[in-house]
């Protein structure tokens, strides 16, 4: 199975920026082994659900991935699009951020298209990762909000699997943005929060144990952590003072599709960025072409109809998701 590759038709809501820096990964990259990691068993998940994750790393860092070459560039990258960026007053998630970067900027689509970039990160993650099969999933770019006690972002999951966030403002510099992470299981902060694992990718403003929360202390601009966002609740917290806080994140896919895929359909057909319907329609065929790939390769020599249309049936559970999903949104 191979990478899905970028789509040839950009929607024509998103414009290209003019002018921008190139991307060069020998100049720009800066890649360093992760100080820390932790694991989905430590965050107490269960052997099942390790076992149907492509990883069993919970979230791993900081580590180093630009160079200081690289942080000015994809900060000018950033500046330059942020006039691009939605206010999300009336929601509880991220309150001012630029969806579809990597239609708008051919930096930011090459950093996340980085070979370099996607191997370091499998190998954090024991498994083979590449971009996210749809591109508006391939990278947000967040900025602190104008409304200073607005949080940067509220506690939440996140709607699909493996993502790193990238600080590109200088820690130092700042008071308060803080990223942290629940040290524990969907089920358990659910819990703690009087709601299901299925709805923790809404916002929440609700404070948590102190003994339960991870902050991650980047050492500077250019430095990450990656995480299975869908398994970590995590959030950036509001500034204690107005200043500049960009993070870049983006999104990753197990390149294996044989697994249940965490990346959240039901959600996404209601999102309403540009060209997405198009994107979730490509991710699912994408993932079944493998599955059926699998049925002409592995299916053993049977009559029993059971076995087909089991095989069958698991081949094309991607498309009859989202036409679900489709259905019911509309």
């Amino acid at each position: 199975m191979a990478a899905l590759p970028f789509p040839g038709r950009t929607p024509a809501a998103y414009a290209m920026l003019e002018r921008e820096p190139r991307f060069d990964p020998s100049r720009h990259l800066a890649l360093e082994p992760p100080a820390r990691v932790w694991t989905l068993e430590a965050f107490g998940y269960g052997p099942e659900v390790v076992a149907a994750s492509p990883s069993p790393i919970a979230a791993a860092g900081p580590f180093r991935v630009l160079s200081l070459e690289g942080v000015a560039a994809l900060r000018e990258v950033c500046l330059a699009l942020r006039g691009e960026r939605i206010g999300n007053d009336g929601g509880l998630r991220t309150s001012s951020y630029v969806a579809g970067a990597a239609y708008r900027s051919a930096f930011v689509r090459d950093l996340c298209h980085s070979p370099e970039v996607a191997e370091f990160l499998s190998g954090i993650a024991g498994n083979a990762l590449v971009p996210h099969s749809m591109p508006s999933q391939q990278v947000y770019i967040n900025y602190a909000p104008d409304d200073l006690p607005k949080a940067v972002d509220n506690w939440h999951m996140d709607s699909i699997g493996f993502d790193y966030v990238l600080m590109l403002s200088d820690p130092a510099t700042l008071a308060g943005g803080k990223f942290q992470f629940f040290k524990g299981t969907a089920a358990r902060v659910a819990a703690l929060l009087g709601t299901t694992p299925g709805g923790l990718t809404r916002g929440f403003t609700e404070a948590l144990p102190d003994d339960l929360v991870e902050t991650v202390v980047f050492p500077a601009a250019g430095y990450a952590l990656f995480q299975q966002g869908h398994l970590v609740f995590h959030r950036a917290t509001r500034l204690e003072r107005p200043g500049e806080r960009i993070t870049v994140v983006p999104g990753y896919v197990a390149l294996d599709a044989s697994g249940p895929d965490p990346t959240l359909v039901e959600r996404m057909v209601r999102y309403g960025e540009p060209g997405i319907l198009a994107e979730l329609a490509r991710h699912a065929a994408w993932r079944t072409r493998a599955r059926l790939d699998s049925v002409i390769r592995d299916l053993p020599a049977t009559d029993d109809p059971a076995v087909v249309r089991r095989a069958l049936a698991e081949a094309a559970a991607d498309l009859q998701r989202l036409m679900a999903a489709l259905d019911r949104a509309d």
